[in-house]
Parts: C-alpha cells; sequence; structure tokens
C-alpha cells in the first residue's frame, strides 16, 4: 500500500501545508504537456522529510512518452509553519522558553537603565511590572503575529472558546427578551490584552456560523504599542474581509485596570472593593465613563496570570460590563501550561489560572455568579482536550465585604422622599452617623429595615416590628440641584405593598442593616430618570433579597428580631444611635451559612 494520499489539482508546493498526514501526494500542473507528481513521507525515527518528484511528458494523441523521477530530503526546521510535525508538548515548551528568553533579557535591561540612572526605587510594584510586561510583549510581538504562535491544532480550540462567550451572551440576551420579536443581536465585545488580535477571526467565525444574527463590535485594548500596531492591521483585514459587518477597533495601548477604573489598583472597600475615580474628557474612548458598563462580553483570552493584582483585573471587568454580560477568563492550552510559565516565568507571569473555588472566592464580593467552568472539552471529534474556560454573569448586585448595621431615630430630612419619589422614605439623621459613614462609599445599598414598635401598648402602629426590605442611599442625594446635602445621609426606601406601613415614621426608631451593593450614586438628568432608576434598583433589590445568602441574612440576623431590647452597635454610638460593621464572610460562618 502506497504512504501516499491523492489530493485534488493543487497548485503550488505551499497547498500541502493544510495536510495532517505522515504521507501525502498531489499532482502539479508545470506546463503544456507534462505533469508532475508531488510525494511526501515524513521518516518519523529521524523526523526528516522526502520529497519525491515524478515528471510525466505527454504527447497529443500519445499517452505516455517519458516519465523521470527525482527525490531531495528536508529536516523539519527548513520547512514551512504548517508542515513541521510539532506535538504539543514541544511547542509549549518551546514558547515557555522564548518567553523567559525575552523577559530575563528585558530585566538586564531594566537593571542597566535604572543602575545608570540610579532611581531604581521609583514606581509602585504595579507600575514596573506593567513596565516590564510592555517591554516583553513590544519585544515579542513579530513572533506573535506570526503563524509560529497558533499551531493548527491551537485554532479550533480558540474557536470553541470564543463560541462559547458568544452563545452564553446570546443566552442571557434572549432571557431579558423574552416574548419580544427576534432580531439581529449586536454584540459589544471587549478583548482584553488582545494581542495581534488572535482572537478577531475567531470571533467573526463564531457569529457567522451563528445564523447571520450576530454582528460584533469588537474593541481591542492591549498594553504593548507593538502588539496593538500588529492587531489594527488585522482587524482592518477582516473588516474588509467581511464588508463592514462587524467592526473591530483597537483602543489606544494601555492598562486595561486603568482604562476602566482610572487607577491602576482597587483597593478593597465595604463595598468589596472601590470603583475607581472618572478620568478622561467628555468624549473618547480614554474616559472611564465611556467604557463603563458598556460591553456585552469582556474576553481575558491567555492573559489573566499575567496581570499582578487579579482583584483589580476581576473589578474592571465587572466594571466595564452590561448588567447580564459575560466575563470569560479562557486559555486555549489549559492551566498545565500556564503553570509552566508561572514556574519559569513568574515575573511576566504571576498566578496560575484559579481553580473553580478559587475563582468563587474572588467572584464573592464582586457583582459576578460563575456559570461556566471546564478544564477540558471534546473540540473536533478529540475527546478531554487540555483547556481553560471560565465565564460569569454580571448580576445587579454585590455582597457587601462588611455588613452595616445602623439604629437611630428618623429624621424629617429634606422633605423629598416619599411623597415626591413615591416610596415611603425614612432618613437617619448625619449628624449622629459621621464616623459610620466616613469610609462608606457612595451609592445605593440594599438590605432589610424595622421600624421599631412603641414601648406603650396603646400606640401600636400598623407596619411596625416588621422586617421590610429596603434600598437604601447613603450620599448627597446630586439630582436635586440647588438642595444637594452638606453631609452623607441615609435615605431608606422601604418596599413594601400599599397600606403596609401606617404614617409617617418621622421620631421613631429605625433598624437598617445592609447586606448589599447596587450601584454608585449619580446624579441624573431629569426626576422621571430619577424615578425610572429607583424603580429598578426596588425591583432589583426585591429579586436579589429573595435568594440565598440574603434572605437567610433576614431569618438568622438577631439585630432584625431583638427590637424590645436595648442594642448599642459594637462599633460606636449609644443607646439613641449607634452601628456597627461585621464581616459579611464572618456572620455567615456564625449563622451557620
Amino acid at each position: 500500500m502506497s504512504p501516499f494520499r491523492i489530493v485534488a489539482s493543487p497548485w503550488s508546493f505551499f497547498a500541502l501545508t493544510m495536510i495532517k498526514t505522515r504521507g501525502a501526494c498531489c499532482f502539479l500542473p508545470t506546463h503544456h504537456g507534462k505533469l508532475s507528481a508531488l510525494g511526501i513521507q515524513t521518516n518519523t525515527s529521524t523526523g526528516s522529510v522526502v520529497t519525491t518528484t515524478t515528471t510525466i511528458n505527454f504527447f497529443s494523441k500519445k499517452r505516455l512518452l517519458t516519465v523521470s523521477s527525482s527525490s531531495s530530503s528536508y529536516t523539519r526546521s527548513m520547512l514551512p509553519r504548517r508542515m513541521q510535525e510539532k506535538d504539543s508538548s514541544s511547542f509549549q515548551d518551546e514558547l515557555v522558553g522564548k518567553q523567559k528568553q525575552v523577559s530575563r533579557s528585558c530585566k538586564e535591561e531594566e537593571k542597566d537603565d535604572s543602575t545608570a540612572s540610579q532611581d531604581s526605587t521609583t514606581g509602585t510594584s504595579v507600575e514596573k511590572h506593567l513596565n516590564l510586561q510592555q517591554k516583553v510583549f513590544d519585544e515579542m510581538s513579530q513572533f506573535f503575529d506570526s503563524e509560529e504562535a497558533t499551531p493548527l491544532e491551537v485554532e479550533p480550540l480558540l474557536d470553541y472558546l470564543v463560541k462559547k462567550a458568544l452563545v452564553s451572551c446570546l443566552q442571557n440576551k434572549k432571557q431579558d427578551k423574552v416574548g419580544k420579536e427576534e432580531e439581529i443581536e449586536r454584540i459589544k465585545i471587549i478583548d482584553v490584552a488582545c494581542g495581534t488580535g488572535a482572537l478577531f477571526s475567531s470571533y467573526i467565525k463564531a457569529a457567522e456560523e451563528l445564523g447571520g444574527k450576530v454582528e460584533l463590535d469588537i474593541r481591542g485594548i492591549d498594553l504593548s504599542p507593538q502588539m496593538t500596531k500588529f492587531a489594527i492591521q488585522n482587524g482592518k483585514a477582516l473588516m474588509e474581509k467581511y464588508n463592514g459587518r462587524h467592526s473591530i477597533e483597537c483602543l489606544e495601548a494601555g492598562d486595561f485596570v486603568e482604562l476602566i477604573m482610572g487607577k491602576k489598583e482597587c483597593q478593597e472597600s465595604v463595598i468589596g472593593f472601590d470603583y475607581g475615580q472618572i478620568k478622561g474628557t467628555s468624549s473618547g474612548s480614554s474616559n472611564t465613563e465611556n467604557v463603563r458598563e458598556e460591553f456585552d462580553v469582556c474576553v481575558m483570552n491567555a492573559c489573566f496570570g499575567n496581570f499582578l493584582d487579579l482583584d483589580s483585573a476581576v473589578t474592571a471587568a465587572s466594571t466595564c460590563l452590561k448588567t447580564g454580560g459575560v466575563f470569560v477568563i479562557s486559555h486555549p492550552l489549559g492551566s498545565s501550561f500556564v503553570e509552566k510559565l508561572h514556574v519559569e516565568n513568574s515575573e511576566t507571569v504571576p498566578h496560575c489560572l484559579p481553580t473553580q473555588s478559587r475563582l468563587l472566592e474572588m467572584f464573592t464580593h464582586q457583582p459576578l455568579t460563575l456559570i461556566d467552568y471546564e478544564e477540558e472539552a471534546d473540540v473536533q471529534g478529540k475527546s478531554s482536550v487540555p483547556l481553560y474556560y471560565a465565564s460569569a454573569k454580571k448580576m445587579p448586585y454585590r455582597m457587601l465585604r462588611s455588613i452595616l448595621r445602623l439604629r437611630g431615630t428618623v429624621d424629617e430630612g429634606y422633605g423629598r422622599g416619599g411623597k415626591k419619589l413615591g416610596f415611603p422614605t425614612a432618613n437617619l439623621p448625619s449628624s449622629l452617623f459621621v464616623d459610620a459613614l466616613e469610609d462608606v462609599p457612595t451609592g445605593v445599598y440594599m438590605g432589610y429595615a424595622v421600624i421599631e414598635p412603641s414601648v406603650s401598648s396603646t400606640d401600636k402602629k400598623k407596619g411596625r416590628g416588621m422586617i421590610h426590605k429596603a434600598v437604601v442611599n447613603v450620599g448627597y442625594s446630586p439630582t436635586f440641584d440647588g438642595s444637594e446635602n452638606q453631609e452623607k445621609i441615609v435615605e431608606a426606601h422601604l418596599i413594601v405593598d400599599k397600606g403596609a406601613i401606617e404614617g409617617d415614621f418621622y421620631g421613631e426608631t429605625m433598624r437598617l442593616a445592609l447586606s448589599g451593593f447596587l450601584r454608585p450614586e449619580m446624579k441624573f438628568p431629569s426626576f422621571p430618570a430619577l424615578i425610572q432608576a429607583i424603580t429598578n434598583d426596588v425591583q432589583n433589590a426585591k429579586n436579589s433579597l429573595d435568594i440565598h445568602p440574603y434572605v437567610k441574612f433576614a431569618e438568622l440576623d438577631s439585630f432584625l428580631h431583638t427590637c424590645q431590647d436595648k442594642w448599642i452597635g459594637s462599633s460606636g454610638g449609644d443607646d439613641v444611635a449607634s452601628y456597627e460593621f461585621e464581616s459579611s464572610l464572618k456572620f455567615s460562618a456564625r449563622i451557620g451559612l
């Protein structure tokens, strides 16, 4: 049996680059009266490739005149990339070695520069890490833009990962559009550390395979200016190929966390992590406000382990997503490969990919819930192929790092609560809680409220001594021009049915237990816009407080159930007004969750 396979009419030697067999054969037309047959066979013991060329000469009306033959031998390194039969492990080892070598070279240059300038201590650890990352990947940009960086066996893995992300996004969108007429979906993607645009073609291929019902708006960002330059070129070529149906744009090279958060690091806070600061002008992609809650999908492919501060990276990802959006962490070569990179080159890759349990821990104080996790999959007929894919859905709430309990007398406030907004509102006097609110970020919180019952048996009012869901604004109420608060105030909107609470609360004592965060405080363009936002907040809180763990907080928090007892918070205050903070994780453990 011949080891060769017949291939129909390729016109050049390089047409064979798509053949993934040990032996191959094709017929090559040369010029009038001749046909050449090219055979290729791999010597499995030496790794060399032997080609045999047989030329068949024809004359008209005669079948055959002469046959001549010649052969040549090539080593793998002399062949085009796609004819080099490298197994997965050898490719990975070469890639690890290449990155380690470049990183070491960049570090040596960095040391020489700092010695020359006698200024080796400037910059934070994050800034130094970002500088090294930029140098390494600037240096490796030509390699990553070559075919060598993406072996044939990796391409279907990239396609698989990307398609999973788009399908997950579409499923979330369909849930939000139940009963509505099906239309073309425009999906906005931010490709973090996009490199030279390795995923761009996979995005578009996946969109086309989804029946033409999806159009993509892709934004790539990379720390490396050289990588970004190649990504821009590759993006333009793809857009031309698909006649502008899909949009690909590369943002200015820079740090993803700083782009979204306005700072390079996000610090821990009561709400989990601080939400940074708004930077930039009123227009343009450099403005953090223009990239917050903007995207349907945020993809971190083959880059998550490169971030020095993973919590800041996750915070930026959740901040740039719309509610219901999908955050994806992926790698086509799997977690074991990233572990190799980390072990061999921890300065460039300071982390391994997180396990499922580690992801759940990281998402505890983020508005994210894990929806998918896999470390192997069946891809193109191959079973249990190692890869890494984790995805999370952005929720409209997050659990606070510290539960905040407040008890005080309801104040009259500014007269703009329940009557104007249409929700029963109780304000706690800011003067009594200045210290309590000092480190509490402004924003909209959710939790539970209790109006303490009167000690007088003759003065019982409906709705007292009962636990009510509540949306609570902590801040300055900036929407009301001319009457902004000078100090942070606590405005609690009680979520109750009409008539469930009798009368006003003024002068009565209220207990508040805040356990979740909905959104930052913001200024609205109009009063109707504010009403719509509060309506959304109320609905989100109403739904969220019915699920674990929040519903258990209401059932098992003695603070809400012992209203007849005197209570003074452990963090400050007296029997008139007091407060306390308790770690939500410690509280969960204390009540057995």
